[in-house]
């Protein structure tokens, strides 16, 4: 996803930076160290960015999703999500050029 549509995504949404960060992921990246958790599957090397689902609404990270056409990665927690009233999803966003 562009730098473009997710400043886009963050101005037209409100969203908060807080809970967000960016990040470099290759194959020695350990998700288990940094996180606390895996992520569902493979995540490609590359730059990210990075926010805790409790921090976004889950209806604004699904406009994400439809909007952009992009896939998010997710790293399901067995923390709780007292904003979305489930189990909390780390987003992981591939950031392009």
């Amino acid at each position: 996803m562009t730098a473009k549509d997710v400043l886009t995504w963050l101005v037209n949404q409100t969203i908060t930076t807080e809970g967000m960060g960016f990040i470099d992921i290759d194959s020695e990246f350990d998700f288990e160290s940094f996180f606390g958790y895996k992520p569902e599957g493979d995540v490609p090397d590359g730059e990210y960015l990075y926010f805790y689902g409790d921090m976004v609404l889950q209806m604004d990270v699904d406009f994400l999703e439809a909007s952009a056409h992009e896939k998010l990665y997710r790293i399901p927690t067995k923390e709780e999500d007292h904003k979305n009233e489930c189990k909390m999803t780390i987003y992981l966003i591939k950031l392009e050029d």
